[in-house]
């Protein structure tokens, strides 16, 4: 390739990178000017970024151990209510921010992030509302808040698994209040 088509090369690049023109005319024009070479090298490096690399095993290790985390922290622990909060929050950016990273680079585990995003979520709601009141029906507000926000994020990611796992718990809840408020 030539000094002239490398420079050609450079900015069509440039304009696919910052949306100046459509993505397929910019794959259409890079093919054009490189034979079709340039295509099949991003490909080997889209491939190479979408790998298992340590770092985002280690990632995923963290990701899974926050759930086994926050009950020892909530639960086994006398830290003061307010470091257990900031602890499960911190806990939880941590996930959403593995979440977004996963989603954005497509890796296999976006549904695990978003999993234990949103059970810390729920975790952090309970610890939150139970700080602030302790009325029984707030709880239950919040709990069944936190199970309707599952549905509609699963709606909205349109994920068939977590749309089930969503309805059970709502129609699990909703039993158990009922349950507990007039038959028990």
């Amino acid at each position: 390739m030539d000094d002239r088509t490398a420079v050609i090369v450079k900015e069509i690049k440039y304009w696919k990178e910052h949306r100046l023109l459509p993505e397929k005319y910019c794959d259409y024009l890079l093919a054009l000017y490189t034979n079709g070479q340039e295509l099949y090298d991003e490909a080997e490096v889209s491939n190479a970024r979408n790998g298992l690399t340590p770092v985002i095993i280690i990632h995923f290790i963290l990701l899974l151990a926050m759930i086994p985390f926050s009950l020892l922290v909530v639960y086994f622990t006398e830290f003061h209510l307010l470091l257990q909060l900031s602890i499960l929050i911190v806990f939880l950016f941590y996930s959403i921010w593995i979440y977004l990273y996963f989603r954005k680079y497509s890796y296999e585990f976006v549904l695990v992030a978003l999993i234990v995003s949103l059970l810390l979520l729920l975790l952090v709601s309970i610890i939150l509302s139970s700080l602030l009141t302790t009325s029984i029906i707030i709880h239950t507000i919040v709990i069944l808040m936190n199970l309707l926000l599952w549905l509609l994020i699963s709606y909205a990611e349109k994920n068939k698994l977590l749309q089930i796992v969503s309805i059970l718990s709502l129609i699990f809840a909703i039993g158990y209040i009922i349950f507990n408020k007039f038959i028990a």
